[in-house]
């Protein structure tokens, strides 16, 4: 799969992303919408139960001062009776006083010849009085009793006046209703709604253009410009309301989205999920494109180094076999001392291969020794000191390490050492000084290998040890390679539970730490 394919799917794939968080976001806001309207109409169901509550307490209200009148009345009535006892004639009730009321006892008057008898339902008995031949009222104390009596009855009459005609028809919505009892009925109200959120509100009188029930002023603004308003005492007999409750929800959109939290929560997830789905897919897809290729040139660079000694082999094979070309003894000697040399470089090629084919299927079964660090280091810089020397340089060895034993792989390890020195070798362009040196740490060995060579930028010395890597060069390629060196040596020390790093500047040179446990014993 090319660029531009990887390019055309993830634009695909951009574009339909992006179509489906436009439809949850549309989704999102319709869910809102529906919630405020629910909530609108529980906020409203729930102040219609205030005012109905409001109403029920002002009937109330206005039974227990009807009762105060009948009570008053009944006082009176008493009085007119006690007054008839110490006077002996009846109070006039004719309406010239310009008042009249109702007697809360039932009295049956009987007028005949002059003569009168008044009888008084009370307990299914009759109480005669006498008439007039037979008065009770005869001296001065009983009359000052009646004038006493006739004072507390205009006392009576007046208080009765007072609240009939001086009580206002309708009273002030403040003298009806307190902050206490609005707040009290309006937070019932909307839990049995189940709306459990903060909110604040006033009552407003807009014939007096004044917000006259409030706890916080500092609101009143956001009260008349966001508040919800409801009629107050609309269906009490006193005509058209001008009161009104103003009340507001200063958390609403939180409340809100909270109610939809579970589903917005499911919804991000799965937004996320396929986010995460799509870049992984993509980068799973430039990673394999960045592999396809690095496969491409290691076939190419695989068939260059075979064709190169396999091509030396086989003219030195035509030399030897040439019935016309002399064979003396140097001469022949001269040829298959290089069919020997290019054999060597097939056998090592070889052996890169079957790196490769190691590290494809990750799986190795190590032959565990005890093995001398420092033999093993020895050995292979014997080997690779001749093609340094040739590049006028020089490999120096510096074992500080008290006890280089450990227990491992001797022919992996060997690689591994020999792949450390022969990257610093060819990856130091002129007179390679390359240094080896030994220490005991953490119950280990510490192998250090540094150069003076090119070094390595800080953003391939995160993918150096990555299969099939090689470090950028541009368009030439002065070292040959196949990128399996350095991915090789992270799998066989990470097989013994061991650990590898670089340290590095561009044209400072590198420094390859490897450390060893000295008593790895695993599988």
């Amino acid at each position: 799969m090319n660029r531009r394919h990887i390019l055309l799917i993830t634009i695909m794939v951009s574009l339909a992303l992006i179509l489906l968080t436009g439809i949850q976001a549309y989704w999102v806001r319709s869910a809102v919408k529906v919630r405020e309207a629910v909530f609108q109409r529980s906020v409203a169901e729930a102040i219609g139960d205030v005012m109905r509550n409001l109403e029920k307490t002002e009937i109330t209200r206005q039974i227990n001062k009807n009762r105060e009148y009948n009570n008053l009345l009944k006082a009176i009535d008493s009085l007119d009776y006690l007054i008839y006892l110490e006077t002996g004639k009846l109070p006039k009730n004719d309406g010239s006083s310009g008042f009249h009321y109702q007697r809360q006892q039932h009295w049956d008057e009987i007028f005949e010849d002059n003569q009168w008898k008044m009888v008084k339902r009370k307990d299914s008995a009759l109480i005669e009085y006498p008439g007039e031949n037979e008065n009770l009222i005869e001296n001065t104390e009983l009359s000052e009793r009646a004038r006493q009596l006739n004072r507390k009855k205009a006392f009576l009459l007046n208080q009765v006046f007072d609240e009939m005609f001086n009580s206002p028809f309708a009273p002030n919505i403040e003298n009806r209703v307190t902050y206490g009892l609005l707040d009290t009925l309006i937070y019932k109200a909307l839990n049995s709604k189940g709306i459990k959120t903060e909110f604040e509100f006033g009552v407003l009188s807009e014939a007096r253009k004044i917000m006259v029930v409030e706890k916080n002023p500092e609101i009143r603004a956001q009260l008349l410009e966001e508040g919800m308003f409801f009629p107050m005492f609309a269906g009490n007999g006193y005509g058209h309301s001008s009161d009104y409750l103003v009340l507001i929800f200063p958390n609403q959109t939180r409340y809100l989205f909270l109610q939809i939290s579970g589903m917005l929560f499911i919804s991000a997830g799965l937004m996320l999920l396929i986010i995460i789905s799509f870049a992984v897919v993509i980068m799973a897809m430039i990673r394999q494109k960045k592999l396809s290729e690095m496969k491409n040139d290691f076939i190419n660079n695989m068939t260059h180094e075979f064709k190169t000694p396999i091509s030396t082999v086989s003219l030195a094979c035509e030399v030897l076999n040439d019935p016309e070309v002399p064979k003396t003894e140097d001469l022949v000697h001269s040829y298959i001392d290089i069919i020997s040399q290019e054999n060597k470089r097939l056998g090592v090629l070889a052996e890169k291969i079957l790196q490769t084919a190691i590290l494809e299927k990750g799986q190795l079964n190590l032959r565990k020794d005890h093995i001398n660090v420092h033999e093993v280091i020895a050995d292979v810089i014997h080997k690779i000191s001749i093609q340094v020397e040739i590049r006028d340089g020089s490999i120096s060895f510096i074992p500080e390490a008290s006890d280089p034993i450990i227990i491992a792989d001797k022919i992996h390890i060997t690689n591994v050492i020999n792949n450390l020195l022969d990257n610093a070798n060819k990856y130091t362009p002129k007179k390679p000084q390359i240094k080896v040196n030994t220490e005991n740490i953490n119950n280990g060995i510490l192998i250090s290998v540094s150069d003076n060579g090119t070094g390595i930028s800080k953003a391939s010395q995160k993918k150096i040890f990555d299969k099939l890597y090689r470090v950028p060069t541009g368009d030439v390629h002065n070292v040959k390679g196949f990128g399996l060196g350095l991915s090789y040596v992270k799998f066989i020390v990470e097989k013994h539970h061991g650990e590898v790093s670089v340290e590095s500047e561009i044209e400072k040179g590198s420094i390859f730490r490897v450390w060893l446990p000295a008593g790895f014993d695993h599988d």
